[in-house]
């Protein structure tokens, strides 16, 4: 890994970066190609807006390093305005020109006050401003410096990115190389072994029309000829029809007897008396008397 690695194995690695970056290009589509991007990156960039020049970057030119680092640019970071954008590039970076060990701090400064901008970014906006001292904090490096080969488990925070940069300084300080070049060495490093996504050749077309091809006449079944009958069942002649059976005759209305409906109601001399013994609750409610039963 990078604590153990010789000049001589990094320079190695730095000779197959721009071999590991074409066959990377051909997986990736955009507006831009990949190459175009790189070339942005580490040297346009670099040039225009590092602290040696003074110049602040615009928001397009953030626009353009994310496009390098992501597929697509995400909507949050378009929204920032180039007021907003100068602002924070300023604060952070005249708080590094002071503290340039507060790695921490300038990265707060630099994603606080715009949207869409993380901790990975922010280190590339200050990767840009001072390239001689600065790495990128991208999967493959922190991979390759900090992680053991795995970039699984970043988190992409301040804090990360701190060892990073602490990392990064200590070898560049070994084997006297530049930030980019350890950036570009862990990117062909880790990504030659990667298995590399190619893009399945479009089929050419070829002339005949979709769908399935028709038969030749000769291949297809003769139709029957009609019979002249038509659809469905026959229908049965009316000798054959069965007779439709008589309807019964309705039951006729009884006439009303005038008589109340339901059970009728007992006569007094079928009603019982109530005693003691029998219906004790309706005897003690009044319904009997004390003499009754009682002999």
């Amino acid at each position: 890994m990078a604590d153990s690695i010789s000049i001589e194995e990094f320079e190695a690695a730095l000779d197959r970066y721009e071999d590991v970056l074409e066959v990377k290009a051909r997986s990736v589509k955009g507006e831009t190609s990949l190459e175009e991007l790189d070339q942005f990156r580490y040297v346009e960039a670099p040039a225009q807006f590092s602290k040696k020049t003074g110049r602040l970057m615009d928001l397009k030119d953030i626009q353009k390093l994310l496009e390098w680092k992501l597929p697509s640019l995400p909507k949050q970071v378009a929204s920032n305005s180039d007021e907003k954008v100068h602002e924070a590039c300023k604060d952070g970076f005249d708080h590094y020109a002071a503290h340039p060990d507060d790695i921490q701090a300038v990265i707060k400064k630099l994603t606080a006050p715009l949207k869409g901008i993380g901790p990975a970014t922010a280190s590339l906006l200050l990767a840009v401003h001072d390239p001689a001292n600065v790495i990128f904090f991208s999967d493959e490096v922190y991979a390759w410096l900090v992680g053991k080969g795995k970039s699984s488990g970043i988190s992409y925070t301040a804090k990360e990115f701190e060892q990073i940069f602490t990392a990064s300084t200590a070898l560049a300080k070994r084997l006297d190389v530049s930030p980019i070049d350890i950036e570009k060495v862990a990117y062909a490093i880790i990504r030659e072994n990667e298995p590399v996504h190619t893009p399945k050749p479009k089929k050419e077309p070829s002339g005949l029309p979709r769908g399935r091809p028709k038969m030749a006449e000769h291949e297809k079944k003769p139709k029957k000829e009609s019979s002249g009958l038509p659809r469905g069942r026959p229908k049965l002649p009316e000798s054959q029809k069965k007779a439709k059976p008589e309807p019964k005759p309705k039951k006729e209305k009884a006439e009303p007897t005038g008589l109340p409906r339901g059970r009728p109601r007992k006569s007094d001399a079928e009603s019982v008396v109530a005693t003691p013994k029998r219906y004790p609750r309706l005897y003690w409610k009044g319904k009997g008397t004390p003499e009754e039963g009682c002999g």
